[in-house]
């Protein structure tokens, strides 16, 4: 088995058991010294949801190194052929290990998706330029890791409401340890800055796309 570290919409159990169904040993877990960071393109929002292509609200979450900073995530663990086609979906991120530490204060390990490189990812991912045509750029021409990005408001808002059924503590840590691409603007301050969100609790989003 294998063990992942959600920190998205994975951190509610129902959206993981409908992304990995065969999941075990559900938990909630610290993991220092990183945050959440809204800085990749998600391309799945031009291929399956018609997004502008000179929209800005086109990102997905990803996390960073941030050594003052403790996110509250989930961990399971999974089979090896599960954890293959979450990689596979997860094409884009760099996959890493990282520390956790559970409620009771137990230490372990799991592997979680975090920023990468545009150079990186075509050098080390993408094994032929039609590789990465078929992945990405059929849908989506431009660098895929932005500073100038903001959150696609449905995946948003999903986040969001897997972190609130994770329980208060949880939601509070992601708004105050999630970032826009920016590295300043906290979700709890774009939230307060974009009242048309405010509703996000009510909000039927009809989305399915896990991390």
């Amino acid at each position: 088995m294998i063990s992942v570290v959600g920190y998205g919409s994975l951190l509610s159990e129902t959206s993981a058991r409908e992304t990995v169904p065969d999941l075990m040993n559900f938990r909630l877990v610290e993991v220092p010294g990183y945050r959440r960071i809204f800085n990749k393109v998600g391309v799945v929002f031009f291929r399956k949801y018609q997004v502008a292509a000179n929209s800005l609200e086109i990102s997905s979450c990803s996390t960073e190194y941030a050594p003052e900073s403790t996110m509250l995530c989930s961990q399971f663990e999974v089979s090896e052929e599960a954890f293959a086609a979450l990689y596979e979906r997860e094409h884009r991120f760099r996959w890493i290990e990282v520390d956790t530490i559970d409620m009771q204060g137990k230490s372990g390990r799991g592997r979680m998706c975090t920023s990468f490189d545009d150079t990186e990812y075509r050098l080390n991912k993408c094994v032929t330029e039609s590789e990465y045509e078929q992945r990405v750029g059929q849908y989506y021409r431009g660098a895929l890791w932005r500073d100038d990005i903001l959150p696609f408001p449905p995946y948003l808002v999903f986040c969001l409401q897997s972190a609130e059924g994770a329980g208060a503590e949880v939601l509070g840590n992601f708004m105050d340890t999630t970032f826009l691409s920016d590295g300043l603007t906290s979700i709890r301050q774009y939230l307060q800055q974009n009242p048309e969100l405010s509703d996000w609790r009510h909000m039927d989003v009809g989305y399915h796309y896990k991390r």
